[in-house]
């Protein structure tokens, strides 16, 4: 673009003139940038300033401003909840089929392992019945019970006058 600008067309003498309609063949200077100095007229020298004071808006364009901010905001809104829904509609229920496929390998891994476990307790059962384990079978007579050790309550120095309240120990068990 700059180098078009830099190309001058070089007028020709009449006698040339003749010649180049005939032709059409122009002929151009060298490539070499000239400095170009224009003379400043008097009519453009005066330059009118432009007013510093900004001028209030009518009150129709105010308005059309105040719609287009509040459509640009509502159409944020609408993108942001445009992609809550896409993740809650594809994301999500791609997250849960791969969590879900990792919870089916794993409840397989736990009946494989309770199958091994159960194979290996019956395996051992068949080798205590055989006569040559050492094994005997449990017999009443023979167990050993223990008495339960007593427990003594530790009294706690009342604050309170009001009666001292005994701790609730329930006859059955409170967990299983």
């Amino acid at each position: 673009m700059t180098a078009a600008r830099d190309y001058i067309p070089t007028p020709h003498t009449t006698s040339n003139r003749r010649r180049q309609k005939a032709t059409a063949i122009v002929h151009y200077q060298s490539v070499v940038p000239k400095t170009v100095t224009r003379k400043v007229s008097r009519s453009r020298s005066k330059v009118t300033p432009l007013p510093t004071q900004r001028k209030q808006l009518p009150l129709a364009l105010q308005f059309l401003l105040l719609v287009q901010k509040g459509s640009t905001t509502f159409t944020f809104g609408l993108v942001a909840i445009t992609l809550g829904v896409y993740a809650w509609t594809v994301y999500a229920p791609t997250l849960w089929s791969r969590e879900f496929s990792k919870l089916k390998t794993l409840q397989r891994n736990e009946r494989q392992l309770t199958a091994s476990n159960e194979s290996l307790k019956h395996k051992m059962a068949e080798q205590a019945e055989q006569p040559g384990s050492g094994l005997t079978l449990p017999n009443p007579h023979q167990s050993i019970f223990v008495a339960p050790a007593k427990v003594s309550l530790m009294e706690v120095a009342d604050q309170t006058t009001e009666t001292p309240i005994s701790p609730i120990i329930p006859d059955t068990p409170i967990a299983y």
